[in-house]
């Protein structure tokens, strides 16, 4: 496995980059942004998935390790393929996206070439408790949250029952239960 590239970029197309790493040129698939910011003759580092098949072996790039696991996520569902998992990722950031999918944004999923009503609908319930936003805590915080999402709620909306919830109240099915009660006041 291939996770990452360091070297010498040797020519720029609208799709891909040729990255030079001691005398051997490496083809690598990439979003605009990711290949806007690289420049022909300096040095890029790209964090990559090595996606491996019987017919053929294929490099995609990522600038940052939240848009590879971002990938990795799209690429896991069904019906979704590289080409279209990185189209997605094309149309903004990650946090973009995953803001699209944490609030059900079919529009904005579908404005995707390849994406149609049923794909956006099984990536958003797909992913949607899955994703973790930058910055939110781990442990049992996040374990009430993840709860509160698998019954229906937001991310946000979960978290904001979330801050009501006493500290004094530790356990993890005692905070959903005060959580659950939060939200139906």
């Amino acid at each position: 496995m291939i996770a990452s590239i360091r070297g010498t970029v040797l020519e720029l197309t609208p799709s891909y980059v040729i990255v030079e790493v001691q005398g051997v040129g490496y083809g690598i698939h990439a979003t605009p942004s990711t290949l806007g910011g690289l420049r022909k003759r300096e040095q890029a580092f790209l964090y990559t998935h090595d996606l491996v098949r019987e017919d053929a072996r294929e490099l995609y790039g990522f600038k940052t390790l939240e848009d590879l696991q971002l990938f990795e996520q799209l690429i896991g569902i069904s019906g979704v393929g590289p080409k279209v998992a990185l189209a997605m990722l094309s149309i903004g950031s990650a946090e973009a996206l995953k803001r699209a999918i944490m609030n059900g944004d079919l529009v904005t999923i579908t404005s995707v070439p390849g994406v149609g009503k049923k794909i956006a609908q099984k990536i958003i319930l797909e992913l949607k408790g899955q994703i973790v936003e930058e910055g939110d805590a781990g442990g049992p915080d996040r374990e009430v949250v993840d709860a509160l999402v698998s019954l229906g709620y937001s991310s946000a909306q979960a978290k904001v029952a979330l801050k009501s919830v006493p500290s004094e109240i530790t356990d993890v099915s005692d905070r959903v239960r005060e959580a659950l009660r939060q939200l139906s006041s």
